[in-house]
């Protein structure tokens, strides 16, 4: 088999996958997504870890919170035009 039936072959089983558990499973389309976004980045760093780790998004606070949304950031200038927030 060359390469390129190897790609189609591991594609439509991949799709067979995913259509398999978004039927038998109450999996969202994020979910899966999620889910293949990890494995990807576990095949290009040849890790099974998470190789990340972050500051939760603003945005991410603002649906948590709605009062934030209502609220532009604060910005004070000083006497060398530098914004500080």
């Amino acid at each position: 088999m060359n390469i390129n039936d190897q790609t189609d072959t591991f594609q439509y089983e991949l799709a067979k996958l995913i259509y398999r558990f978004k039927r038998e499973y109450d999996l969202n389309d994020y979910t899966i997504a999620g889910c293949l976004d990890f494995a990807k980045l576990s095949v290009l760093t040849e890790t099974d870890d998470v190789i990340f780790a972050g500051e939760p998004d603003n945005a991410l606070d603002m649906l948590n919170n709605p009062d934030l949304a209502d609220h532009e950031e604060d910005t004070d200038t000083d006497d060398n035009n530098n914004i500080t927030f």
